[in-house]
């Protein structure tokens, strides 16, 4: 009972579908919560709930109300439960990922790669099958990446601005029981918390045993990015931010890695002119240098990029196209040396290229997406939709401050390395809940929506000449 009186006295009304209650008790507590606020009583939340129940008004309507609310929260009032499809609950992901994992043979190296994550809190204690077999992919992997698009730190009170992202310093252990080992910092949030939370983001992931890359007390450490050893394969990871408003670094300062690319104005034929993003030569040259050095002392290059060209193509009606100036860069990367090259920022899917025999993945769509749930995102946020120029979510008021289905779409990318070579490239289908107790979580999908992710991806990676294999229920890249 105080656990119920404690939620109806501290819930907002949007964080009400973070519990799994069923929408039949959502609704009676969105009642409760509603009709307590009209009340606008003065004396706090406790005798404000005390006058609002037994108010002549409505005092037998709330205490039966209030009854039924009890009498359905018994079963447990634990966040995380009863959400995803029917059709993903039905599949035995047990047996499949099982399958799946017993695909490689001996001596094989397996590493896997995840897009942006962004989080909120913990999921790695998830029990339903559609979500712990998701991360059992990853834990089963010798390295696995994600692109942590937040900080690590115990110092709030540095927060700069309104679109923040920060977890303390334990969460780096939700991270690890995750099986998340390798992260990319060099993004646009990597100085959420200036640097000093920059420094100490640093030195978390350090005392977790996580591997990162882009970051570090210099700019040239930051561009030096780390390395580890798996078996007799050594692995490197670098990792460059591009967004269109990095920040400008002292050299000498706790930095990121980047290859800047600010607007010029190229004034056309027809009198226009036009402003258009030209990576600056000298980062790009500095990006060639740091891959050369890496690659004499590493079997595979992994270098991560981030972009953060969103393009919400349905939200705004912008194809979802790679910006024209990214590619050269990405190229210039292979020839120096890159591997493998992982696109994230964009937080949708992009389309996959093989360049000289080399994977290039221009984004992987977001893996943990709980932007939407931290109490610190004002409430203009939710009426983002609204104000979209094609109108299409907008028009529909059952979706406002929800995203559009491209955001919600991603893939887990498993690579297996045999003979210090890249042998197999898989891609599992997942999504991030938009609405519900799982909002922003990833998880597997049924089998008609994982072939539509796939499918999507494939129709994405036509123009760069990329086959995409629908194999059961994921997909294989061909060479």
């Amino acid at each position: 009972m105080f656990t119920a009186l404690f939620i109806i006295m501290t819930t907002r009304e949007r964080t009400v579908d973070r519990y799994s209650l069923g929408p039949y008790n959502k609704k009676i507590l969105y009642v409760f919560i509603i009709e307590f606020r009209k009340k606008n009583l003065r004396g706090g939340y406790s005798m404000n709930l005390r006058k609002f129940i037994f108010s002549k008004k409505l005092g037998r309507v709330t205490l039966t109300l209030l009854a039924v609310l009890l009498w359905g929260l018994s079963p447990g009032f634990t966040r995380g439960g009863n959400d995803g499809s029917p059709a993903a609950k039905k599949i035995n992901w047990n047996q499949r990922v099982d399958k799946l994992l017993k695909v490689s043979q001996e001596g094989d190296i397996i590493l896997t790669a995840v897009g942006d994550m962004i989080y909120n809190e913990e999921i790695s204690h998830f029990t339903e099958p559609h979500y712990k077999n998701l991360y059992r992919i990853i834990r089963d992997a010798r390295l696995s990446y994600g692109n942590l698009e937040m900080s690590l730190n115990e110092k709030p009170e540095l927060q700069r601005s309104t679109y923040l992202f920060r977890m303390g310093r334990d969460f780096a252990w939700e991270i690890v029981k995750l099986g998340i080992n390798m992260v990319s910092l060099a993004n646009n949030h990597a100085f959420d918390y200036g640097t000093e939370g920059l420094k100490e983001c640093m030195r978390i992931l350090r005392t977790s045993g996580i591997t990162y890359a882009g970051a570090g007390m210099n700019l040239a450490r930051a561009r030096a990015g780390s390395s580890e050893r798996v078996q007799k394969t050594r692995f490197a990871l670098l990792s460059f931010d591009s967004s269109p408003w990095v920040r400008w670094t002292n050299p000498n300062e706790p930095s990121i890695a980047t290859v800047r690319a600010p607007r010029i104005l190229l004034e056309k034929e027809d009198g226009t002119t036009e402003a258009m993003p030209a990576p600056l030569w000298g980062d790009v040259k500095a990006m060639e240098d740091a891959i050369i050095l890496a690659k004499r002392n590493a079997d595979i290059v992994i270098v991560a990029f981030h972009f953060h060209w969103a393009s919400w193509s349905m939200a705004d009606g912008i194809p979802n196209k790679v910006p024209p100036h990214q590619t050269p860069v990405i190229h210039r990367a292979i020839d120096a040396g890159a591997d493998i090259i992982i696109g994230a920022g964009p937080h949708v899917l992009r389309g996959i290229e093989i360049y000289k025999g080399k994977p290039i993945f221009y984004s992987l769509g977001n893996f943990v997406y709980h932007w939407k749930t931290p109490e610190k995102i004002p409430p203009i946020i939710w009426e983002r939709s609204d104000e979209t120029s094609s109108g299409v979510i907008g028009s529909d008021p059952s979706l406002r401050g929800l995203d559009v289905r491209e955001v919600c779409d991603s893939v887990l990318v498993r690579f297996t390395i045999r003979d210090k070579k890249i042998h197999r490239i898989e891609l599992i289908p997942a999504i991030t809940d938009d609405r519900g107790p799982h909002m922003g979580d990833p998880r597997l999908v049924n089998d008609k929506r994982g072939k539509e992710i796939i499918d999507y991806l494939q129709e994405l990676s036509k123009p760069y000449g990329t086959k995409i294999l629908y194999k059961e229920w994921y997909g294989v890249v061909e060479k």
